[in-house]
């Protein structure tokens, strides 16, 4: 309880017993330890073994560069003890006419004194001005070098200083700690004594503990902002990174909203990702993706990845094939935080694929229809020929025989329209190209084609965009393809539907998609893939060969034809053709 009193409160000692035993102690006369306090006792030993001399103040002084460098270091303390220097000046001066209030760096010397105006005019002879040092070995113990032996909060009263020059003086003083627990400034006052204010000193250490915090907090705001840098650095690298990857990356927070897009990503799906970002995943992905839930959305329901994983999914313009591969984010818990989805697009790899399994089932065709070709049409000719002459032998005496020469003369013609039909397919005519505007030729098409439409009650729009690039092609066998896309459509709106001719300018791609839409029943999803296969027809009375020529067709302009459909609301055929291709 004596040390918390003499703490909150720095009692008045008894100076003439405190100065006959600091004489004695400077004689070298024996004291009893436990006469004085225990700091008190310990300090002078220390100033002892230091050879300080009483009487006389040695003075230590740094140069004004040096006090300058100095004064840099410790300016934020500076700052931050102001305004608590001006409680402590108002407190200390309704107690005592003079005072000193200084600011000290970790080595003790002087870096900013605050006194009254008559100490400031040299009324005082307390050597306190900046640059002077107060560390012990240089003025004994003190407010100041005491303070930064312990490194605790300390009062020296009157003759407790080991040098009589401070014996007019009750010094108080406290250190600012680091985090470290090591001393980076201290905050001391001195005042007359017979004139403390017992609030001197926990003011004093509020002040130095005040200025603690503060600093505590500037460093975490300082760290907090370092680590915001360096986490807007890590997200420009990853930004950086991921944005020059081919594959598309989507990251997603736990509850599936996201959080990062990439270009590639951008690409796949059509979608910008300011459009995107902070968006559930779900719902972007309706309509888009052909499972009942996208894949990334499952790894983070049932928390496991998924590795190398083939998808089928579409955007507002074509089907795309991803190969994908999924992996789970969590936090400093373990706990799932998200996931990352990277998506490999396989759509022009596949496409390929495809392209090469036609190309075999066309060689397939082609070896037969060279193999059947000659055979056939040579007995048909012959066949031709002779029902032809006994056309002309008959005359019109028999009607009947002549009616079933001509019937036998157009089924063998409608035999041999189908053996140049299988030698279109199995050896197409190499394509005329030109240049020419798509949109023409499909306007020039429609003005014929709407005439037949018409008999069956069927309607033929165009809905062309308008500024269109020229393109290259065979308008001949352009004109083909769409008359068996559109003479499909017809075949299956049965007397009544609309027809849309459609284009549209894919930049990006450098492709032009001509779409023959219709509003029929649809296709059945099984038979979707058999679309193009030789012989491969759903009507009475088709060969199965108007698609597949079709097919190749649009191959030979090095394009591709996308199909979608769905049952009781119709079918789209696009056909994509490059623009940037010199043939």
């Amino acid at each position: 309880m004596v040390l918390i009193d003499r703490l909150i409160s720095v009692p008045h000692l008894n100076q003439s017993q405190l100065l006959a035993r600091w004489k004695k102690f400077i004689n070298g006369e024996p004291i009893d330890a436990q006469e004085i306090f225990c700091e008190t006792y310990n300090a002078w030993q220390r100033c002892l073994k230091n050879g300080i001399n009483p009487f006389k103040l040695k003075i230590e002084c740094l140069s004004e560069a040096e006090l300058q460098y100095r004064k840099a270091r410790v300016r934020e303390i500076i700052r931050l003890l102001e305004p608590h220097l001006q409680t402590i000046k108002r407190t200390v001066s309704t107690h005592s006419d003079h005072y000193f209030i200084v600011v000290a760096d970790h080595e003790g010397y002087v870096m900013e004194v605050y006194c009254d105006k008559e100490s400031a005019s040299g009324f005082c002879d307390l050597p306190l001005y900046p640059g002077v040092c107060f560390a012990e070995k240089y003025v004994g113990n003190n407010g100041i070098g005491s303070v930064l032996a312990i490194k605790k909060p300390l009062a020296v009263i009157g003759a407790e200083h080991y040098i009589e020059i401070f014996h007019k003086w009750s010094c108080v003083g406290a250190p600012i700690l680091d985090d470290d627990g090591a001393v980076m400034a201290v905050i001391e006052v001195s005042i007359p004594c017979g004139s403390e204010s017992p609030y001197t000193f926990s003011l004093t250490v509020a002040a130095a503990k005040a200025v603690e915090a503060a600093l505590k907090q500037t460093q975490m705001e300082r760290q907090l902002q370092e680590s915001k840098k360096f986490l807007r650095q890590l997200m420009q690298q990853r930004d950086i990174i991921f944005n020059a990857m081919s594959q598309g990356v989507v990251i997603l927070n736990k509850e599936g909203i996201v959080t990062f897009f990439n270009k590639a990503a951008e690409r796949i799906w059509n979608l910008p990702a300011s459009e995107i970002g902070g968006k559930n995943f779900d719902c972007f992905g309706q309509g888009r993706c052909w499972r009942p839930e996208p894949l990334l959305l499952r790894t983070i329901r049932e928390a496991r990845p998924f590795t190398n994983i083939e998808c089928k999914c579409r955007n507002d313009q074509h089907d795309k094939f991803l190969l994908v591969n999924t992996s789970l984010l969590r936090d400093e818990n373990g706990s799932v935080a998200g996931a990352i989805g990277i998506y490999t697009d396989v759509t022009e790899l596949r496409r390929q694929e495809a392209r090469i399994r036609e190309q075999e089932k066309l060689a397939v065709v082609g070896q037969m229809a060279a193999g059947m070709a000659h055979e056939i049409r040579n007995p048909l000719a012959s066949v031709r020929g002779f029902a032809q002459l006994m056309s002309e032998k008959i005359g019109p005496i028999n009607s009947t025989f002549k009616e079933y020469m001509e019937i036998m003369i157009q089924e063998i013609d409608q035999a041999d329209s189908f053996i140049n039909n299988f030698l279109q397919l199995a050896r197409p005519k190499p394509p005329t190209m030109q240049q020419c505007s798509l949109n023409e030729l499909i306007i020039s098409f429609a003005r014929i084609f709407e005439s037949q439409a018409f008999l069956q009650g069927v309607k033929v729009k165009t809905d062309l965009q308008g500024d269109l690039p020229p393109i290259i092609l065979d308008k001949d066998q352009i004109k083909q393809v769409l008359l068996n896309l559109c003479q499909n459509a017809l075949q299956a709106l049965d007397m009544q539907g609309t027809i849309i001719l459609a284009t549209r300018y894919h930049k990006e791609e450098k492709e032009i998609c001509l779409s023959v839409i219709d509003d029929g029943p649809g296709i059945p999803p099984e038979n979707l893939d058999k679309l193009g296969t030789p012989f491969f027809t759903t009507k009475d009375k088709g060969t199965g060969l108007g698609l597949s020529i079709s097919y190749t067709i649009v191959d030979r302009h090095r394009g591709r034809i996308e199909v979608d459909s769905k049952l009781g609301e119709g079918t789209r055929f696009s056909i994509y053709l490059p623009v940037d291709q010199q043939f």
